[in-house]
């Protein structure tokens, strides 16, 4: 039964399984380059046509660890938001009711003869709390109290009293104002961007290895088609040699030379068929994640490698400076330095001695009514204000000294990690300038090369023609033509590659826009 067509994106074709032509031995070299696919039965294997640019696409839509890193943001974006709920009012309410007997204590709870009092209470409360960015917070409260007795000594057998209260506490040395009050907010928000910094480091190292496993099978189709030829041009040596022995001028030596040559060669492009499978996998690795039944499909890559190669040279200073300011890590670093000098701002707070200051005014009504004692509460008629001043000192405070010291000590440890981190980048972003130039050059070494032994096997299969050369040595030429040309192809995806670990090292991976 033929293999079913496997599913995939309504925005990318599949077309048919290419196949490589082999060259004649005239031409041969040249062939390698400009081999094109050809159409076979389309019902044998699935075929996915694959730019660099869908890859990188599909890689972002489909890759679990930046999916992961996805949540990880929501998570610290909705703690942030959340670490402002310590501001929120706070509406609090108590109702009792109490119902008590007792014996008069005196003869004014009595009226003069023994007695026993009956109370009757029902008793409400309820305030609004406001936590301000100070540290501080204002508070509204509202107290009724309705009592029934029969004790002489009350005005009136059924009474309320109602009290309203307006108090205003701020602290002001341990955990005084905004610096420290809102300093977990702060450490929240960083936090969320220290996340999305993160996610946007696991991006680039998306992307970048995505490019890399992509430019890899371009890399080792290259080869293939590299071991193609050589084995025609073996092929065709060995019919040469075998049409020569055959009409009496050549030797058997030479046709069991051709022979191993072929096997060689045979054996060269099996390694390059399962160069071509090791590296199809590391790019559907990337593109498929656990979508296994993906992975039977063959992927086309249609980006060519570059013909141009030219490069100019980059200081590594003005590279190191754009990594200094771009690189996810670096940003990352610079936010857990402010968040433990935030945790040293708390610690140095919560070291001093407490002092609290508290205002507050209230104002009292009671009245046998209910309305006429709100009344008069509400007016303010009786009112009672109060300002205070309260003190402790912690004699030995070990906790908050020793955290004070914790806290220093996560500083200058960020600031040495920072240190370290741009130690790493220089090294970094300097390797991967000399690559690209390096890389460069290897191209332009391997092109002339690859001129230099056409011309070579050239001269030897003419000079072979007329009984100058020995197939012995034809077949050196062959290799050393095999040898530059795979060096050829090698040196220019090397460079593609080259220039995407620049990129990277320099933070520029990506069109995503930096975080606030």
């Amino acid at each position: 039964m033929k293999r079913a067509l496997v599913s995939l994106a309504a925005c990318v074709a599949l077309p048919t399984v290419p196949s490589l032509a082999a060259p004649s031995v005239q031409d041969a070299a040249g062939a390698a380059d400009s081999a094109k696919p050809t159409k076979v039965d389309p019902d044998l294997r699935p075929v996915l046509s694959l730019s660099l640019e869908d890859a990188l696409r599909i890689a972002l839509e489909t890759d679990l660890g930046l999916a992961v890193e996805e949540n990880v943001v929501d998570v610290a974006r909705y703690e942030y938001a959340g670490s402002w709920g310590a501001f929120d009012p706070v509406w609090t309410a108590t109702g009792s009711l109490t119902d008590s007997e007792f014996e008069a204590s005196n003869v004014f709870q009595s009226g003069g003869s023994p007695l026993v009092i009956d109370e009757n209470t029902q008793a409400f409360s309820t305030g609004l709390s406001f936590p301000l960015t100070s540290g501080g917070a204002f508070e509204v409260a509202f107290d009724t109290n309705n009592n029934e007795t029969n004790s002489a000594a009350q005005l009136a057998a059924v009474s309320t009293t109602d009290v309203w209260t307006l108090t205003y506490r701020q602290p002001l040395l341990r955990g005084a104002w905004k610096s420290y009050a809102t300093s977990r907010q702060r450490q929240a928000e960083l936090a969320w961007s220290q996340a999305r910094e993160h996610r946007r480091q696991v991006r680039q190292e998306v992307l970048l290895g995505v490019q890399d496993a992509y430019w890899n099978l371009v890399a080792a189709l290259e080869q293939q088609r590299v071991a193609d030829t050589t084995l025609e041009l073996g092929r065709q040596q060995l019919d040469q040699n075998q049409r020569r022995l055959d009409a009496g001028v050549g030797t058997e030596v030479d046709v069991l030379q051709a022979q191993a040559n072929v096997a060689v060669r045979e054996q060269e492009r099996l390694r390059a068929q399962v160069g071509v499978k090791a590296a199809a996998d590391s790019l559907k690795a990337s593109l498929f994640a656990n979508q296994f039944e993906r992975w039977d499909v063959d992927i086309d890559p249609v980006t060519p490698l570059p013909t141009d190669t030219t490069y100019t040279a980059v200081p590594w200073q003005a590279a190191l400076a754009i990594a200094l300011e771009e690189r996810p890590e670096v940003r990352q670093q610079r936010l857990a330095i402010q968040r433990a000098e935030l945790e040293l701002v708390r610690a140095r707070s919560e070291r001093k001695p407490t002092l609290d200051l508290t205002l507050s005014s209230s104002a009292r009504g009671f009245d046998a009514e209910s309305s006429d004692a709100f009344d008069s509460a509400s007016s303010w008629e009786f009112p009672t204000s109060q300002a205070a001043l309260s003190f402790s000192l912690p004699l030995f405070n070990r906790t908050a000294k020793n955290a004070e010291r914790a806290a220093r000590a996560s500083v200058i440890r960020s600031h040495l990690d920072a240190d370290r981190l741009e130690l790493s980048i220089t090294t970094e972003v300097r390797d991967a300038v000399r690559q690209v130039e390096y890389q460069a050059e290897a191209v332009r070494a391997a092109t002339k090369s690859l001129e230099l032994a056409r011309r070579q096997l050239e001269a030897e299969e003419a000079r072979y023609r007329e009984g100058l050369s020995t197939t012995f040595q034809v077949l050196q030429f062959q290799q050393q033509l095999a040898e530059a040309l795979s060096s050829e192809k090698s040196a220019r995806a090397e460079f593609v590659k080259a220039r995407a670990a620049l990129t990277k090292a320099q933070g520029l991976t990506g069109v995503e826009p930096r975080a606030p």
